[in-house]
């Protein structure tokens, strides 16, 4: 087919854009076959998107490839049969999109565009974000890494604090790093405010792709969120959906992945981030100032308890008093399993505290029998989603910081199934023995 290409008819959604120098501006208009609510935890907020991009920088300018690719992570969950988006994608995006996306079609591309060409000079990007995971994968990354950081513009009351992420950017530009700031409102297209997609906070990275000349895109995204260590069941995730279709969507528009810390736990990046040059720029709680964590959430109580177990430190006692008296830690606690359950397992095991609702929480996570001890190592396998062009260095970057994983280790991640521990009765009498103690003390410092 010559021209533009056209597939099917019908009712679809339709992006349009508005661009000015610095601004690019998008429109999502939905159809009656798209889905205004595409769960019970959320619908569609905001259809106007506007992104804040450099003054040199014309929005027309930039490959229709990535203006699909930003658009699709932005609208994707509301998406019903199909999409038209602003301008026609080439063959290469229209049919490498095709391959890994079956519940909807793009509408609109053009046989004759070219794709993107990315050239051996061009440089690696980092969707940053200040916190833990994200600065780790910046240090076991090369130093031409380019770090961006979506800025969300704040509409309403909101408990997030910029403070400490501005911080953390800025003592990164301070290191040498071409740190980039860009502004876009893209959290408000959902209702309540969020990532329509988790990797949506790439989109900056992905706008400025050939402004920046950048050949990829890394996330901090670490083994809980990879290969499911710390839920259910472990997930083979090079084979699994995520990195087939969301990963597949990147590799068609020419920025491909780059997961540095898929094969490193949370335990792994805290290890990296304590020992690393730039660790200090890392703060994994939203809510604090810089350099002043609230100590009042769920980041907060999982970090203090696993930098005591990585820094083999005493915890002050009324500091461990205090955590407990954490409203959202008592409601991630309630749950079997806790998010990161892992984590608090592998760091009860080493720490010895002398507090009543601890060794409840060391029961309650097993953290008196088990010690998940390879948890603190490099999973080899997943070096297979490390980009090809920095897969050698990032390898011996990581080994400065972590050991590799014996054969019997790896054996042991792939089998991770928390199933018998759900299904037992004692844990559910170690979580209501926590929880009600846990809210007895709440209501004791009230």
């Amino acid at each position: 087919m010559n021209g533009t290409g056209i597939v099917s008819q019908g009712d679809q959604m339709k992006v349009k854009m508005v661009s000015e120098i610095g601004k690019l501006i998008l429109h999502f208009e939905l159809e009656d076959t798209d889905k205004t609510q595409p769960s019970e935890n959320f619908q569609m907020g905001s259809n106007v998107v506007t992104t804040i991009l450099p003054d040199d920088l014309d929005p027309d300018s930039i490959h229709p490839d990535l203006l699909g690719l930003s658009c699709i992570l932005i609208c994707e969950p509301f998406i019903g049969k199909e999409i038209t988006l602003p301008k026609p994608v080439s063959k290469k995006f229209f049919e490498g999109h095709s391959k890994v996306t079956s519940r909807y079609k793009i509408r609109n591309f053009d046989d004759n565009l070219r794709p993107r060409k990315v050239k051996d000079d061009y440089l690696p990007a980092l969707a940053f974000s200040g916190g833990v995971d994200s600065t780790a994968a910046l240090s076991i990354m090369p130093h031409s890494t380019i770090p961006i950081f979506l800025d969300r513009p704040l509409k309403g009351s909101s408990l997030y604090n910029k403070d400490a992420a501005y911080q953390s950017c800025l003592e990164v530009s301070r290191l040498g790093y071409d740190m980039k700031i860009i502004e876009s409102d893209l959290e408000y297209v959902r209702d309540p405010v969020g990532f329509p997609v988790d990797v949506a906070n790439s989109i900056p990275a992905i706008l400025m792709a050939d402004y920046l000349k950048l050949d990829s895109i890394a996330f901090g995204t670490i083994m809980e969120a990879t290969y499911g260590v710390g839920h259910k069941k472990y997930r083979d995730y090079p084979n699994g959906n995520h990195y087939t279709h969301v990963g597949g969507m990147f590799a068609a528009a020419g920025i491909p992945f780059n997961l540095p810390v898929a094969g490193i736990s949370e335990v792994g990046t805290s290890i990296i981030v304590d020992n690393s040059s730039l660790g200090f720029v890392a703060q994994s709680c939203i809510r604090g100032s810089w350099g002043s964590p609230c100590k009042n959430c769920w980041k907060c109580f999982r970090k203090i308890i696993l930098d005591a177990a990585i820094q083999d430190e005493d915890v002050d006692e009324d500091l461990i008093s205090n955590i407990f008296r954490n409203h959202e830690a008592l409601r991630f606690v309630s749950g079997i399993p806790i998010k990161h359950e892992n984590v608090l397992t592998w760091a009860t095991y080493k720490l010895d505290i002398d507090y009543e609702l601890f060794s409840l929480l060391k029961k309650r996570v097993r953290g008196d029998t088990h010690s998940f001890s390879w948890m603190n190592k490099w999973f080899p396998e997943s070096e297979i989603v490390l980009h090809e062009k920095y897969r050698d260095e990032i390898k011996r970057n990581i080994a400065r910081y972590l050991e590799t994983m014996t054969d019997e280790e790896c054996r042991l991640l792939r089998e991770w199934s928390m199933k018998d521990m759900i299904d037992s009765e004692q844990t559910a009498l170690d979580r209501d023995n926590l929880v009600s103690m846990m809210r007895d003390h709440i209501k004791s410092h009230q």
